[in-house]
């Protein structure tokens, strides 16, 4: 049966801790109340999914979580994106670890994330854990956790299909069954659009055309309860995609990015008295191919395929010895990148560039209560010994730069995560935390080693990176003033050290670099109202950031951080009616600068959407969405321009 749209009315607000008594995984790695930590939690639910503006879940999350920013410019036909937080750059999605069922997401060779692999279909929620996460995770980890929490494997078949603007079809299908103590479930999806023009119109040329998106995925999964020895899970998924990219000179495809996706994971998780565990393993294998054409300095071409492999493991154990909980835990990540690059105009050459990484790490946190469970300390420390090696770059290109074409050096580094948060509880109404965490982040496999024209940039490998770390305090309040009402305001300051940025070096030449010291602060204010059948939230987040020390390009200093907003805001509304189920999304982000040096930005723009919802009887449902509502054509980036409003329909079934 569906679920109505206003169920625990929380189809446009995401869950206060205060409010439900759920259970969480994220922030300890184990099953425990969200109330426990004395910290930012949220939670998104399937419902708020359905309803948020937007087609992927980066643009969603956007939308609902404050302070969260995303650099999708042109929705589900961008081929990279980020989610962000605390104030962070949008410009990668490396420095917020995106979880699948507690596996990472994000690859070592570039930190990115293909999130229109991750179905929305399959999610049962979001857990959300904003700050430095790097004491439990590790790299990537530095702006917070997104942990994609799929749901159970219901009984039953599931149909779904819509119908929408740019003539963008989608369909999903999904069955389950469950024999005794054993669960089985399998997914799968298709998305076609023949997309539209995404080039501003004074950057057009003769050669512009429309991006276009075919994409299809399958997925897997299976259960088995163990009772008191605990579950065992195994899942695979395989995304197959191509996507235009929005110019065609000679190729007849145009220029387009096609990419194969493998990934599967095996779990054990459990818990019996006092004593709560989980393992698992993980691999993904990314398949990537490109072809590039430009005319932005002369005709040119590369081609690009590459293989990008992520393998690893992890496993955490808690336990209650002498009235504080302890967490106990080790994981381990390979990854690697082979790639080559063939350049076919205006000359003929093969450019190679490969590298390896791994990193492991042991971690312990502690958690206490005291004074009558309202004093809540939690300190938790993370060693991780990172290294480089394998790598190895052969592009004529390199010699301009002072590259040497070869085997590179292998690099080794290690680093101490630590963490330490604090929470009291004034009364049933209020309660302040305060918490300071350091972020660790190992450079990318791609940015050590691959130089490789990006449309008219191009991108510098610079072997001589070095980890950056993120140290940040923050304070927040977890109040609930008058019935229904809550909110969750929080301000935080961030010092990163060696802080991994894009440097232009020349209008046509860029390289990831180490800034010496960058400083980011801001504040959040959330606020969350429920009323019967009427549900309603918004938020505000500030963000300021400034560049320190950057001896390498001392002109830098003192300027702001390039795809960073200051300021964000949201709201949404929801009513449940008798007719529908109504939701309306508003979403702002002010002018962000999309060069280093502040030659070029964006305006700031204002999204409105709309979705209304019926029941036609207890297993069908039928939705309208209305996207970008005023049809604000709006950049994220100076030379790709938002699809404007897009209208869809659409129709669900389970039986």
């Amino acid at each position: 049966m569906f679920a109505s749209a206003g169920l625990l009315l929380s189809l446009s607000t995401s869950v206060m801790a205060v409010e439900i008594g759920i259970t969480v995984v994220t922030p300890a790695r184990t099953m425990r109340s969200i109330g426990d930590a004395p910290g930012s939690v949220e939670v998104i639910t399937k419902e708020q999914l359905e309803t948020a503006h937007g087609a992927a879940l980066n643009d969603k999350l956007a939308g609902l979580v404050p302070g969260a920013v995303t650099s999708r410019a042109y929705g589900i036909y961008s081929h990279t994106s980020a989610l962000t937080l605390r104030g962070l750059p949008s410009g990668e999605q490396a420095r917020t670890l995106i979880l699948l069922d507690g596996a990472p997401v994000n690859t070592s060779a570039t930190g990115s994330v293909n999130w229109n692999r991750l179905a929305l279909e399959s999610i049962d929620r979001v857990e959300i854990v904003k700050g430095p996460a790097s004491s439990l995770y590790g790299s990537n980890a530095a702006a917070g956790v997104v942990n994609i929490v799929t749901r159970k494997t219901p009984s039953g078949c599931r149909l779904g299909a819509s119908y929408g603007t740019y003539n963008t079809f989608r369909t999903n299908a999904g069955a389950g069954a469950k024999i005794k103590d054993i669960s089985l479930s399998a997914d799968g999806n298709y998305l076609s659009s023949d997309g539209y023009n995404s080039t501003p119109a004074a950057l057009r040329t003769a050669y512009s055309v429309k991006n276009y998106l075919r994409e299809k995925s399958a997925a897997a999964k299976g259960s088995l309860d163990l009772k008191e020895a605990g579950v065992l899970d195994a899942e695979y998924s395989r995304t197959e995609g191509l996507r235009g990219e929005g110019y065609r000179i000679r190729a007849n495809a145009g220029s387009h990015r096609r990419y194969t996706t493998d990934s599967a994971r095996a779990a054990w998780s459990g818990a019996r008295g006092g004593l709560a565990w989980q393992a698992q393993a993980y691999y993904q294998l990314e398949d990537y191919e490109r072809l590039g054409e430009s005319t932005k300095s002369g005709y040119t071409r590369v081609d690009t395929a590459a293989l990008r492999e992520d393998t690893g493991g992890q496993a955490a154990v808690s336990l209650a010895p002498g009235g504080f909980t302890l967490t106990l835990g080790a994981d381990y990540k390979l990854g690697s990148v082979d790639a080559t690059d063939h350049y076919t105009a205006p000359t003929v050459y093969d450019a190679k560039n490969r590298g390896r990484s791994s990193q492991y790490a042991p971690y312990a946190q502690a958690e206490k209560k005291l004074a009558g469970d309202r004093l809540k300390f939690l300190a938790a420390l993370r060693y991780d010994n990172a290294s480089y090696f394998g790598g190895y770059f052969n592009n004529p290109s390199n010699a301009a730069y002072s590259l040497v074409n070869g085997p590179q050096s292998g690099h080794y580094w290690d680093n101490l995560s630590p963490k330490l948060a604090v929470s009291w509880e004034y009364s049933d109404l209020a309660e302040q935390y305060l918490s300071y965490g350091r972020g660790f982040r190992p450079p990318s496999l791609e940015d050590m080693c691959l130089t490789l024209k990006k449309g008219a940039i191009l991108a510098i490998a610079n072997p001589g990176l070095k980890p950056e770390t993120v140290d940040t305090a923050e304070t927040g309040f977890k109040l609930h003033p008058a019935a229904g009402l809550y909110l969750e305001p929080a301000a935080y300051y961030t010092v990163g050290r060696r802080f991994m940025y894009s440097a232009s070096l020349s209008a046509t030449e860029s390289q990831i670099r180490n800034v010496g010291e960058v400083r980011i602060y801001g504040a959040e204010l959330p606020l969350k109202y429920y009323s019967g059948a009427f549900s309603a939230s918004a938020a505000y987040a500030w963000s300021e950031s400034e560049i320190e020390e950057y001896a390498a390009a001392a002109a830098l200093e003192g300027k702001s951080l390039a795809y960073a907003p200051r300021h964000t805001a949201s709201a949404n509304i929801g009513l449940k009616t008798v007719l529908a189920d109504i939701t309306l999304a508003w979403l702002y982000k002010s002018r962000q600068y999309t060069q280093d040096n502040h030659s070029a930005w964006v305006r700031g723009y204002h999204n409105l959407s709309a979705s209304v919802a019926r029941a036609l009887a207890k297993s069908v449902l039928v939705r309208l969405s209305v996207d970008n509502v005023f049809d604000k054509r709006y950049q994220e980036k100076s030379d790709e321009l938002a699809p404007g409003r897009t209208v869809t329909a659409a129709l669900e079934a389970r039986f």
